[in-house]
């Protein structure tokens, strides 16, 4: 039996990858240009017809009307040269050589484009291939007819016969169903508890028991925790008098009883005022019931608080981050931005950062309106009513609050102040468009053409002891307030931001109202403060990050900078004197606020100005944002102190320790061997620790407030870890699962009294889960910060030896004899085995490697 299968053999290509052929050239057409000359995209031209003929009397005219604005301007000369009255223009929809349209500056090009080559015909090839049937082959036993009939299941006992049946008349009886509360039963289950049934009697005919003469086993138990809850009520009604009772003067008894017990109740009065009888002396010996459970071990474990969840804005969005509110400790703010999904039957809300507070979890206190989605955003730390974010397209967007505040404050009935009124008479009934959260539209917002050209993926301010000029030098700030900010995307830049008016934006005042008359589209109220930075903020400095080792640039996601200085803050008190929200009397108009010339200002030789960055890449650098100059007098970014490519790709995680301003966690968001590294600013040499990766997608960390020792880590998998570098280093000290059925996109620690610290979760479902950090997590043990620096330093003495042995064994090692020129060149250059003399440097830096882990756990530092 024969087929014939026809297979195709030609010559046509492969797609190749675009290059652009020197007789076109890119254009950019504005919509004005494209309305001129009807070539409107997806509309005058589309992807299956984007060819438009140009008269090229049309273009000169209007080259000569626009002058050097016109879109045409910059191939002028090559419009002139072009012999023919018609040039081709083709609409690129998929941006095949950068820009929109293109333009045949030769009439081969314009042939060539309108009329392809034809592809060459396809060869039919006929191959003849014979099937073959298979034949059967003749069956050999080898005994596994046995297994299966012994593995097979047969009948050893008569089957039962069961008979249900069921009186006619109840046959086709019209249902009774009712709506059941689940609250009725615990756990909203319903129980079906076995009865007698009347109809059967088993007689017991024989019975097997025994007896022993002991004494009668009892357990008994006091201070035990009653875990199991019940409910109970009580139903009364008032003892009320007849009227001729009451008409009746009291009985002489309760006469004499107010007598006699009066003396009483005033001494137990006076004693009420100066003993606490509410005092539970249990806690004060500090075994508190609420941090055990019901063995007496003290607990361990994360306890839910509180869950902030907007039904109204939450579903279909995920958190990309949050931030606590620096002076009001139950309020916090979010960014939310939507799934990238399938449509959804829920409408949008679009991009928004919602406040929440303790008070009223489930409903938003203010929104601010995001013109794209926020990635990170932060509070300015001077004035925490002014918040600046960075959007994905690479624009800055800033948030002036002050006027909404007041919402923020939890509302405390029977108070009155002296800006305004609670209303008491309410009794809950309060108006529902007072919970209806406000949408606040940004104060300002930068251009798109002076942002950054990649998503803004950090955003952190400079603290008010300092600010920086142009050229990135430390200055004196006279105003003492926070004025300046960074900002850093994958477009391999660092922005210096001011929210001050520059010297070129001095206008007068009628000049800005004549402007703010004329502009169709203004973003802000008239008593916008920062109504001077609309359509013309742009950062005063930009950092070039270039990699000097390869070719490209370093794509940095997050960083890091502490300023170290030896000079008082004299203004820490500011925020604290307005009242926490940044009200007070003396706060400065910030439209008012001029940029000062850097002459009149000191400079600051004690301001540290490195900083730690964390690249797409997985690499951790340590540079210099200060720009230096050449032998040109050019500014340049400075080389980078340190490059280490640590971790295995992005960087999502640079956290400083709370309690060592030089010590930075940092962590990545991929399967690796090493993902958690903990560095010390000044040690260039590499990291002092080197955490294994444990199972599951790394999403955030964070340093613990109160334990300088601990610090928490985020999982994709909706896990918690808790890592102790004390106590067992390497490996997890507390797993806790199921915080979360989404992923934790971001975590956060904050502390509300001394007795109250939490740990906030945020995943991608939109919801924000507040847990209570148990004892065991946040009470610091005795010296546990002097330890943790102890540690530290010698994790440095162990690094500084590790490389001086390295530069030993590397001057030991005898160079390898130089082949000669022509072998150089002929052989090329293979890797053999490890010599003996690579072999014994191995074994002895395995066995110090044991003699320090046996030196460590002598000390007891590791386990």
């Amino acid at each position: 039996m024969t087929t014939k299968t026809s297979t195709t053999s030609g010559t046509e290509e492969g797609p190749e990858t675009p290059g652009q052929p020197e007789d076109i050239v890119p254009m950019v057409l504005t919509s004005a240009t494209q309305q001129q000359f009807a070539c409107v995209a997806d509309e005058d031209v589309t992807g299956e017809n984007p060819y438009k003929l140009l008269q090229k009397d049309d273009i000169l005219e209007d080259m000569r009307t626009k002058a050097a604005v016109s879109d045409f301007s910059p191939v002028k000369q090559m419009i002139l040269d072009y012999p023919e009255s018609e040039l081709l223009l083709v609409y690129d929809r998929d941006f095949t050589y950068g820009q929109m349209f293109y333009l045949a500056l030769t009439p081969e090009a314009k042939e060539r484009i309108l009329n392809p080559p034809e592809a060459e015909p396809e060869e039919e090839i006929e191959i003849e291939i014979e099937i073959k049937t298979p034949e059967a082959k003749e069956w050999l036993s080898l005994g596994s007819e046995k297994e299966m009939d012994e593995e097979s299941v047969k009948e050893t006992r008569e089957k039962l016969i069961y008979k249900f049946s069921r009186v006619r008349r109840e046959f086709g009886l019209p249902l009774s169903l009712s709506d059941r509360n689940a609250a009725d039963v615990k756990d909203g289950n319903v129980e079906c508890l076995s009865y007698q049934d009347g109809r059967f009697n088993i007689k017991l005919f024989q019975r097997d028991c025994a007896v022993q003469a002991i004494p009668i086993l009892q357990s008994s138990s006091a201070q035990t925790l009653w875990k199991l809850m019940r409910n109970n009520w009580t139903q009364y009604t008032p003892a009320v008098l007849r009227k001729e009772e009451q008409e009746k003067s009291p009985p002489l008894s309760l006469r004499d009883f107010c007598h006699a017990v009066t003396n009483r109740l005033l001494h137990a009065l006076q004693q009420q005022e100066i003993i606490n009888v509410f005092k539970d002396d249990w806690m004060a010996l500090g075994t508190d019931t609420d941090d055990m459970d019901w063995s007496g071990k003290v607990s361990d474990a994360l306890m839910l608080n509180q869950v902030f969840s907007d039904p109204n804005y939450c579903p279909g969005k995920e958190i990309i981050a949050m931030h606590w509110h620096p002076t009001i400790p139950s309020v916090m703010a979010v960014a939310m931005r939507e799934k990238k999904k399938k449509q959804q039957l829920i409408k949008s809300t679009g991009p928004l950062i919602v406040f929440y507070s303790f008070s009223d979890p489930t409903h938003a206190k203010i929104l601010l309106e995001c013109p794209d989605n926020i990635l990170a955003f932060e509070f300015c730390p001077s004035d925490p009513n002014i918040i600046v974010g960075g959007c994905v397209n690479g624009q800055v967007v800033l948030w002036e609050i002050s006027a909404h505040v007041a919402r923020l404050h939890p509302v405390q009935h029977g108070l009155h102040k002296h800006h305004h009124s609670v209303k008491t008479d309410t009794l809950g009934f309060e108006d529902k468009k007072d919970k209806k959260a406000p949408l606040v539209r940004y104060s300002a917002m930068s251009g798109v053409e002076n942002g950054h050209k990649a998503p803004i993926t950090d955003v952190h301010w400079l603290p008010r002891s300092f600010e920086v000029s142009a050229q990135g030098v430390p200055l004196e700030n006279k105003s003492n307030l926070s004025v300046q900010f960074i900002t850093c995307a994958p477009d391999s830049t660092l922005m210096f931001w001011d929210i001050r008016m520059p010297k070129q934006v001095r206008q007068t005042i009628a000049e800005k109202k004549q402007n703010d008359s004329e502009s169709p589209t203004a973003n802000c109220s008239d008593n916008n403060a920062f109504k001077h930075l609309e359509r013309m903020w742009k950062p005063f400095m930009t950092v070039p990050l270039g990699n000097m080792e390869r070719n490209g640039d370093y794509v940095p996601i997050k960083f890091n900078l502490y300023p170290f200085t030896n000079r008082p803050n004299t203004t820490n008190t500011l925020v604290a004197e307005s009242g926490g929200d940044g009200s007070a009397l003396g706060t400065p108009d910030y439209s008012q606020l001029q940029v000062p010339s850097a002459k009149g200002l000191t400079p600051l030789e004690d301001i540290n100005t490195k900083i730690y960055i964390g690249t797409q890449d997985g690499e951790i650098v340590y540079t210099d944002w200060k720009m230096e100059r050449n032998d040109l007098d050019q500014l340049l970014s400075p080389k980078p102190l340190q490059l280490l490519k640590i971790h295995p790709c992005l960087v999502n995680t640079i956290e400083r320790s709370p309690f060592f301003k030089d010590i930075v966690l940092t962590g990545t968001s991929l399967f690796g061997s090493c993902n958690i590294a903990i560095w010390k600013e000044g040690v260039l040499d590499g990291p002092l620790f080197l955490f294994p990766s444990s199972e599951g997608l790394c999403t955030s960390a964070c340093w613990s407030m109160t334990r300088p020792a601990i610090f928490f880590l985020g999982k994709g998998d909706g896990k918690i870890e808790v890592w102790n570098i004390l106590e067992k280093a390497g490996e997890v000290v507390h797993v806790q699962e199921h915080m979360t059925s989404g992923k934790i996109t971001s975590i956060k620690p904050w502390s509300i009294s001394s007795k109250q610290h939490f740990l906030t979760l945020a995943d991608d479902l939109g919801i924000v889960r507040v847990f209570q950090i148990p004892p065991v997590f946040h009470m610091p043990y005795r010296n546990e910060r002097a330890n943790v620096g102890k540690c530290i330093h010698q994790q440095q003495e162990r690094l500084n030896d590790l490389i001086k042995r390295r530069e030993v064994w590397q001057s030991q090692k005898p160079p390898s004899p130089s082949p000669p020129e022509e072998e150089k060149k002929v052989e090329p250059e293979k890797v053999g085995t490890p010599t003996t003399e690579e072999q014994d440097l191995m074994k002895e830096y395995n066995d110090f490697l044991v003699l320090e882990e046996n030196i460590l756990k002598s000390m007891g530092l590791t386990s």
